[in-house]
């Protein structure tokens, strides 16, 4: 038997606000970017490598933050209090401003020691930690 899921609640979930706005400015942003680099010097792999060690981790964070924010205000417009939780997690941007630096500096640093200081999974786990952290804070507010 699969649990029901809940039903729902008081917050209403919307895409008009102002943290989303900026969260799909802000990935637009860096796809632009990425767009331009190709197409103005398509054939220096160095350039491209650089973007992708300086953006790829904020990509891949933007990316998760606007799908996660968008399923959940298709999924459960009258949200409860743990997808409210979710939505105020990403939209307010401390989990993001937080996550992607602390990432990427991780990233960068394991890549330029070629694996030998292995400061990536780690840096993940405490962005993860973090992540529960502030998620917590707005489920019990």
């Amino acid at each position: 038997m699969s649990a029901a899921a809940p039903g729902a609640g008081p917050y209403d979930l919307t895409l008009a606000t102002p943290g989303f706005y900026l969260l799909l400015a802000t990935l637009l942003l860096f796809v632009v970017m990425l767009v331009l680099l190709r197409t103005s010097y398509p054939r220096r792999k160095r350039g491209f490598e650089g973007y992708l060690d300086a953006a790829g981790v904020s990509l891949v964070f933007l990316a998760f933050s606007v799908l996660l924010v968008v399923s959940l205000v298709l999924r459960d417009p009258q949200a409860d209090r743990t997808d409210y939780a979710l939505y105020e997690t990403t939209l307010t941007g401390y989990w993001l401003a937080f996550a992607i630096p602390v990432v990427t500096v991780a990233s960068s640093v394991q890549a330029r020691s070629r694996g030998a200081i292995r400061w990536l999974l780690p840096s993940i786990g405490v962005v993860v930690l973090v992540f529960f952290a502030v998620l917590a804070y707005y489920y019990a507010s």
